[in-house]
């Protein structure tokens, strides 16, 4: 969905009715599961060169470095903005923050649509809770769709999810609001029961 597979892909993907193409890949924000940044650069550093390589160029460089420190405020990295980012081998920042410069990275081209592939993998259930919590806020300042995929979320960030797509062995089991997900569940578990 996100337009970074090829090969041998069937079915047709459309965005609000118009055929997949390049200008509406460069709305799309892609999070992979893995954080692929330079460990020996700060969380500042590492966001203003992503800023000044992926912005436009009609925005001076005074406006690209503005649009990065805004994303640290949004995603509240202030407090850690001067440390280096770090990796396996190098200490840097926790975990929970590295995710949220890898989202940082993507948030500053404001795209219209965010992919995350599992953001929380590897991450303890209170720095899961705040990466979705930081994008539950980015959802719901009506700017960008979020999309992610989770496994095993706790029942409070599962009730946080607008729509969930709930799947069984790649299969789907149920579509909607995460509040009546259960519900449907049970309904639909029942059916299969009876004669």
């Amino acid at each position: 969905m996100g337009g970074r597979l090829g090969g041998d892909i069937q079915g047709t993907i459309t965005y609000n009715g118009h055929s997949f193409s390049n200008s509406i890949k460069r709305n799309i924000g892609f999070v992979t599961q893995d954080d692929m940044l330079y460990p020996h650069l700060t969380v500042t550093e590492t966001l203003v060169f992503t800023a000044l390589l992926r912005l436009p160029n009609t925005l001076t460089t005074a406006e690209k470095i503005m649009h990065a420190e805004a994303v640290i405020t949004q995603l509240g990295l202030v407090k850690c903005k001067n440390n280096i980012v770090g990796g396996p081998d190098l200490r840097g920042v926790s975990g929970g923050e590295r995710k949220r410069v890898s989202i940082g990275q993507e948030l500053l081209l404001n795209p219209s649509l965010l992919f995350l592939d599992e953001p929380t993998s590897g991450l303890d259930s209170t720095t899961a809770q705040r990466i979705v919590s930081t994008l539950w806020k980015v959802a719901n300042d009506g700017r960008t769709t979020v999309v992610m995929t989770i496994h095993q979320p706790s029942s409070r960030m599962f009730y946080m999810f607008h729509k969930v797509l709930l799947l069984s062995e790649g299969n789907p089991l149920y579509f909607g609001q995460a509040s009546t997900a259960m519900v449907n569940l049970q309904v639909l578990d029942t059916s299969h029961r009876s004669p």
